[in-house]
């Protein structure tokens, strides 16, 4: 599986939205800053996650973007698909012959599992693995 630069981003994004938690509302300037990349770009990102939910945002002074779910409430399968779209097979079409129709089943057959298997591990990863992967490099860096 390829992960766009996007969805990477985006992950990233909540990450820290859910560690600024209790602090207000998050300018997009600040995450921008947090993960070194145009503002521009994390504006387009923090829109697409408002628009399907997983954030939240507030116009005016005093706005801009919170996480307001629990962490593992939110899954990497939610975040890739809020920025990418649906993760599917995608086996291009091919003018097979007849003879090659039936392998050409069993190879989109293939890729439809492969699909399934990382919409699961996708689902099954959530914001709690990302922030516990963050404390445990800041507990080595310390040590």
């Amino acid at each position: 599986m390829k992960l766009s630069k996007t969805s990477a981003q985006a992950a990233l994004a909540i990450t820290y939205l859910a560690t600024q938690k209790g602090e207000g509302m998050v300018q997009a300037r600040q995450v921008a800053k947090h993960l070194c990349i145009p503002t521009d770009s994390v504006l387009k990102i923090l829109q697409a996650l408002t628009q399907h939910g997983l954030i939240e945002s507030r116009l005016g002074r005093s706005g801009g973007y919170r996480f307001n779910q629990l962490p593992d409430e939110v899954n990497l399968l939610q975040i890739v698909e809020a920025i990418d779209g649906p993760v599917v097979a995608e086996v291009p079409s091919l003018n097979a012959a007849d003879n090659l129709a039936h392998r050409l089943e069993v190879l989109k057959s293939v890729c439809e599992l492969v699909a399934d298997q990382m919409r699961g591990q996708l689902q099954n990863t959530t914001i709690v693995d990302l922030l516990r992967c963050t404390e445990i490099q800041v507990l080595n860096q310390d040590g």
